[in-house]
């Protein structure tokens, strides 16, 4: 039987994992380990550069793997310089809503065409995650498959072979707390030139807005 130190122990380690408080509330920490209470501490200023801390990070994570796979021009499927709505994002955070929570998100797409949607084209992606360690899984969707990963930081990445030939990469977040939703968006968005390439190398991306741009209306993304 254990002891009772060892049963105190756990119940100690349980409670601190749990992010509970002394008086019994809960606090949800976020992506990056925050909770609500730390992030309300925070100027918007202090938001907008916590939000391109992560934007870089994406990007980081984004140009490692497309190096594994091609190392030639990928297609831009849209900006990723906008938060994310958030609420609902591929982990639960418990009480997000859309006001006070944010997602990060960035794909990229090329084609081999002659490569159909055969499943070995994952396997380049898979020993990459295998390499870095990371737990992975892989799906058969009708005629596409793709496989799954979670980066040690909490990113999570899909690569998905599509059966034209397309070979889509995209990386996602976990759920960001902000103060303000729209205000972060604003804020990021009105110094955004909305402008990014049809194609790039990986490792390319336009330059993120200065918190000294002017703002600019409405939001681009």
């Amino acid at each position: 039987m254990r002891s009772i130190r060892a049963l105190m122990a756990i119940a100690v380690c349980t409670w601190l994992l749990s992010g509970c408080t002394a008086g019994g509330g809960h606090m949800s920490v976020d992506a990056a380990g925050l909770t609500q209470e730390d992030v309300a501490r925070m100027s918007l200023h202090e938001e907008f550069d916590r939000y391109h801390e992560h934007y870089e990070r994406m990007q980081q994570v984004l140009a490692a793997a497309q190096h594994r796979v091609h190392d030639s021009e990928w297609r831009w499927v849209g900006g990723d310089r906008v938060p994310g709505i958030g609420g609902d994002g591929v982990v639960p955070l418990v009480g997000s809503t859309t006001e006070n929570s944010y997602d990060q998100r960035t794909s990229r797409v090329w084609s081999s065409p002659g490569a159909g949607s055969d499943r070995r084209e994952l396997r380049a992606m898979i020993d990459y995650f295998e390499d870095q360690g990371w737990p992975w899984r892989e799906r058969t969707l009708g005629k596409n498959h793709d496989v799954w990963a979670v980066t040690d930081d909490g990113w999570h990445i899909q690569y998905l072979i599509v059966s034209n030939g397309n070979h889509a990469l995209t990386i996602y977040s976990e759920l960001f707390w902000t103060n303000d939703g729209l205000e972060l968006t604003e804020a990021v968005g009105g110094r955004n030139d909305g402008e990014y390439p049809e194609e790039s190398l990986p490792g390319e991306f336009p330059p993120f807005p200065k918190w000294s741009d002017p703002i600019i209306r409405p939001p681009k993304t």
